[in-house]
């Protein structure tokens, strides 16, 4: 319909505004070379806490539900220490990011701030034996809103990819990649809730 159009092109119009040349697009090779960089860490992140997951324990566990809770929370906690690697990128260089990131830049970073702080939170409590219906509350809402807020995920696929600077095209893959594993796994953890050692840290 006629608003619909009207919110499409003001859209359009917002992402496009910007002090970036147009000449200067990422290389697309470079951007490709990343992702593959962020699932080589994704299998070493996963085959690690798998690894740990499997040592024994004092209690009987279910293998499956403990992994699930420790891939969840350290998910949570390595997407609160990606949160503040940009956090530190953007203001230690605000006349550089400034351009890409001129909301994070003037408010020093307080969006990445809190979203930081309470995926560190949501984190230490998933591991520290919480429930997980927490965690699943909180992912869920999160890859909710990234996915329909056209200034987060569709602005990064739409612009970010091919404008923003490398290192922070690097971390948005990494927060990517933790938000989705920390929604998955929490999700399987709550499903096997009812699994011995569900609980166990």
């Amino acid at each position: 319909d006629h608003r619909g159009r009207a919110t499409s092109a003001s859209y359009v119009r917002a992402t496009s505004r910007s002090h970036i040349d147009p000449t200067m697009a990422n290389d697309g090779g470079i951007v490709l070379a990343l992702l593959l960089l962020i699932a080589a860490l994704c299998a070493v992140f996963y085959s690690s806490i798998a690894l740990y997951a499997s040592a024994p324990t004092k209690e009987p566990a279910s293998f499956p539900a403990r992994l699930a809770r420790l891939l969840s929370g350290w998910a949570n906690v390595g997407n609160a220490v990606t949160h503040g690697l940009l956090i530190v990128v953007l203001l230690t260089d605000k006349g550089r990011y400034g351009a890409y990131f001129p909301d994070e830049v003037n408010s020093y970073a307080a969006g990445p701030v809190c979203l930081g702080l309470i995926n560190g939170l949501i984190g230490f409590f998933s591991l520290r034996g919480g429930s997980l219906k927490v965690s699943l509350g909180w992912n869920t809402f999160v890859a909710l809103a990234g996915s329909l807020v056209p200034m987060v995920w569709p602005k990064f696929i739409d612009v970010g990819m091919t404008t923003w600077p490398y290192v922070t095209v690097f971390l948005w893959f990494a927060i990517y990649a933790f938000e989705s594993t920390a929604f998955f796994f929490s999700a399987a953890g709550v499903a096997l809730k009812d699994a011995p050692g569900a609980k166990a840290k």
